[in-house]
Formats: C-alpha cells, structure tokens, sequence
C-alpha cells in the first residue's frame, strides 16, 4: 500500500490540526447550532446558577475540549507508531474515522443522559444522527487543514529548489574566471579548470588555456600585477616574476641547478619557474591538506 507523505503526519502538522480543527468546530457548533441542543434538558446542571443558551455553550465548549483531547492522544499514538511503521492512506484515514467515531460515542452518550429522550429516539438514532452532522462539521477544517499542509510543503519544496539553484548558479560562477585587460574591459572568461598559465610579455601577458585537449594561448594587454588583483583568492597564483600558475594543474615540482620547475603534465605547456620568492608559499599549498 502507498504511504502517506510524511510531512502530514510531522509535528508542527499535527499540533495544527488538533488546535484548529476543535476550534472550527465549536464556532461552528455555537453559529449555527447543528446539533440536537434543543432537546436538552431545561433543568440543566441546575447548580450552575446561570442562563440557559449560556449552559449550552459551556457543554458546547466542554465536548469540543474533549474532542481535542481525544485528538491530541490520537495524534500522539500516530506520531510514535509512524517512527516504526509505514503509515498508508487506508491506515490514515481509518485513524481518523476511529477518532471521530470516538468523538461521536462520547456526545451521543451525553446527550443520551441529558436530553429529553422522547426528543432524540433511542441511543442508536442519536449515534446516527450525531456521526452524520459530526462529519458534516469536520470535513470542511479536515479539508482545509490539508490544503493548507500541502499548499506549506510545496513552498518549502520551491524555496529548497530556488536556494539549490542559486548554489548551484553561485558555484559556476566561481568555476569561471574573468580575465580583464589594462582598461578593466573583460576579454576572456574561462572554466578554472582550463587555465594553465600566464606568462608575462612586455606589455602583455600570454593566457595559456586548454580546449578540450588541444593547449591554447590568447594575447592581451594587462601585467602580472594586475591579473594577481584581479585573481586574488584563486588558485592560479604569483610563482615568478614572469609567471602565474594555476596550482590545480602542477603535477610535479622538480629541483634543478636553474632551480624549480614545475610540470603540469599539459602537452605543448611548457615547464614553469618558481623563483625563490614564491617557493616556500607554493609548496606550502600544494601538500596542504585544504587544497
């Protein structure tokens, strides 16, 4: 059997219900007067020394506050036996019919003791009655408080959708890195992943880059110190006065008489210098744990 969504029977879903459904139902009860309260006895707890409608709606109020506390038991059973059980709609919907039945035997047995019997028939007509009007009365706030439970996960659903999308949106955005000339004018966007070098040229920087598997190089007219602001936070890094390097790729470092060098394993990229300067914080970074 298919089981219900979960997010019915949660917590916050079921303090609702059983607040709002007893609720409805006793300003309901007390507007239009559904129920057999005309067949009560005028002598009425006659104790109780105050008007008669205003004794109605205290026995009014009293019915619904067991209602509710018949719910809330009810609810309380269905959350604990959910934890280790598969709830399914035909389960559901017979916890909620035993609850009501339970409902309607508790006001048919109080109105069976405090009415003018001759009024209401026997015990099983005043049960009849009294299930058919109770489900009148609940299935509008039954209704409603599913509406309301379905229409309150589907928001949930679309703000965890639009949150994901702009995660996601915030996450390309950092994969991609914008190279920018000297007049701040940007003249290559370029997946992280695809950057490889940039080498100093006079007045201009070589922007070596992979596509697909093929090395390529773009010209543009920019310094080394102005990409390394630009780049800042960015594994591609200062290694040489010559050259950045985007650590992503570095594969080997190797020691030499000229000093180190390092390899990165792209074909038609040349091997990178990594003056003295720069050395210790490139090591650094590539044993670091956080890389």
């Amino acid at each position: 059997m298919t089981p219900i969504p979960s997010f019915i029977y949660k917590k916050k879903n079921q303090i609702t219900m059983v607040l709002f459904v007893p609720l409805f139902a006793l300003l309901f009860i007390l507007i239009y007067k559904p129920l057999d309260f005309d067949t009560l006895d005028e002598k009425l707890l006659p104790w109780l020394n105050i008007d008669y409608d205003l004794k109605i709606t205290l026995l009014s109020i009293v019915i619904v506050l067991i209602g509710m506390a018949v719910a809330a038991i009810s609810r309380l059973i269905m959350t604990s036996y959910a934890r280790s059980h598969a709830l399914s709609y035909v389960k559901y919907i017979s916890w909620v019919a035993l609850e009501i039945i339970i409902m309607v035997l508790i006001y048919t047995i109080a109105t069976y003791f405090l009415s003018d019997l001759s009024g209401v028939g026997d015990l099983t007509t005043i049960f009849q009655n009294t299930l058919i009007k109770s489900i009148l009365i609940l299935l509008i706030p039954y209704v409603m408080s599913y509406i309301y439970f379905i229409w309150q996960e589907r928001v949930g659903e679309l703000k965890a959708i639009r949150k994901r999308l702009e995660e996601d949106d915030n996450a390309l955005q950092k994969a991609y890195l914008q190279i920018y000339d000297e007049k701040g004018k940007m003249q290559l966007s370029i997946h992280r992943q695809n950057l490889a070098v940039i080498e100093s040229a006079d007045n201009y920087v070589c922007v070596w880059y992979k596509n697909g598997d093929t090395p390529r190089k773009m010209m543009i007219r920019t310094t080394l110190k102005q990409l390394s602001e630009q780049l800042s936070g960015t594994h591609v890094l200062r290694c040489h006065r010559s050259y950045m390097v985007n650590l992503d790729h570095v594969r080997v470092l190797r020691r030499e008489k000229e000093g180190i060098f390092a390899e990165l394993g792209l074909e038609g990229v040349p091997d990178i210098p990594i003056s003295k300067t720069y050395a210790e914080s490139i090591t650094r970074w590539l044993v670091s744990e956080e890389r």
